[in-house]
């Protein structure tokens, strides 16, 4: 018999599995924008959540800001975001869309609703929403415990 914490292994390594399939998948439906799966997510988190720092958008993400200022660099090189002045901190930057990142995130989003519509054709509503029950779960206990280790 299975215990749970060998089914949760399975599960952590299924999820994954999954965010780097995600990751190539998006990789190549956005090549010809020139947008990567990493550089798409600092696009969205700015298109939902405006402009942000690049500590806020690391710490939301639950990665090093020197991951993120990679990114945040590559976006304004690339046209897609550029940094302003912050009022609430002098040295920390505000990182924000162009009006080319908008519409390059408004491509993205678009691309990707026909695929996540194919996906969703094999799952149950029920299914579906117990996974994301299950994954937003999961998400709050890490952050828990992660909490505790700091």
């Amino acid at each position: 018999m299975t215990s749970k914490a060998e089914t949760l292994h399975s599960v952590t390594r299924e999820v994954r599995a999954c965010f780097n399939r995600l990751k190539a998948v998006a990789d190549a439906m956005h090549a010809d924008l020139g947008v990567t799966a990493s550089l798409r997510a600092v696009i969205e988190s700015l298109a939902e959540g405006g402009p942000q720092t690049v500590p806020q958008i690391a710490r939301a993400k639950g990665v090093t800001r020197q991951h993120i200022q990679v990114s945040a660099d590559a976006l304004v090189a690339d046209g897609f975001a550029v940094f302003a002045d912050n009022p609430a901190h002098k040295r920390s930057q505000l990182l924000d869309l162009t009006p080319k990142g908008t519409r390059a995130f408004a491509t993205m989003r678009s691309r990707e609703a026909g695929a996540l519509k194919d996906l969703a054709e094999n799952h149950s509503l029920a299914d579906l929403e117990t996974a994301l029950a299950v994954l937003a779960g999961l998400h709050r206990d890490l952050d828990r415990i992660r909490g505790e280790a700091d």
